[in-house]
């Protein structure tokens, strides 16, 4: 919990597609950790951008960043890997259709 507030219910996928900001939640030893994913067009836009490296963060702030990746860019965020990495107390994990 953040404050004592849920972030939000977000979309999990085992799957998901190559078109979509995906963060996948792993553990680096007892570290919750989130390696994003998008598309080469968006990781090009970042780089021009001179937005941060898209690279594995703390798994919070690789969902802020992935929230901010996917907005600007129109794309659904998707979060995928361990789902034990996720505390239920950030909100729920929605399984996507």
């Amino acid at each position: 919990m953040l404050g004592g507030l849920m972030l939000a219910d977000f979309r999990y996928d085992p799957v998901p597609s190559g078109e979509d900001v995906v963060v996948e939640l792993f553990w680096d030893g007892s570290v919750r950790m989130g390696r994003i994913a998008v598309p080469e067009h968006i990781r090009e836009a970042a780089a021009i951008s001179k937005l941060p490296d898209i690279k594995p963060l703390p798994a919070i702030s690789a969902v802020a960043y992935a929230l901010v990746l996917a907005a600007e860019s129109g794309l659904c965020l998707r979060l995928s890997g361990d789902t034990s990495v996720w505390p239920v107390e950030w909100g729920s994990l929605l399984q996507a259709h």
